[in-house]
């Protein structure tokens, strides 16, 4: 009798054990799945802002690129709640300084400032995906 109880008990510990390991790869997965994508769907509107010319006489330029730095804004407004459960803030720090930075500097027209601010996005959207992807260094 006692040694059906001590199997049964293994068992139900193997079984918990099992399930942990599952969940806990599966939120990983989808940790990396939603930082790759993050990355990637804010990296390709950082890019198509840095493309547009905004210098005098190109004023096509400088419209356009306020859509741009909406879709930005509105893009990592709905990523950040979704990264900060499982991503170190102070990575996410630097891309919600230069997101908020976007609009006065475009506001103000200063647009120097404003491409730098964009280059700094960009640098810390990499920075961001190289810190939470799952490598050797990263873990230990």
């Amino acid at each position: 009798m006692k040694t059906k109880n001590a199997l049964k008990t293994n068992l139900s510990r193997e079984t918990i054990t099992l399930i942990l390991c599952l969940l806990l790869i599966t939120f990983c997965s989808a940790a990396m799945l939603t930082t790759l994508h993050v990355r990637d769907s804010m990296a390709e509107l950082t890019g198509k802002a840095l493309t547009l010319d905004v210098r005098e006489g190109h004023s096509s330029g400088a419209e356009q690129l306020m859509p741009c730095i909406d879709r930005i804004i509105l893009q990592w407004g709905k990523y950040e709640p979704v990264v900060s459960t499982y991503s170190r803030h102070d990575e996410l720090e630097r891309i919600s300084s230069a997101v908020q930075r976007l609009r006065p500097l475009y506001d103000s027209r200063q647009f120097d400032e404003l491409y730098l601010t964009l280059h700094e996005l960009s640098d810390a959207l990499d920075h961001f995906k190289s810190t939470e992807l799952p490598t050797v260094a990263n873990i230990l």
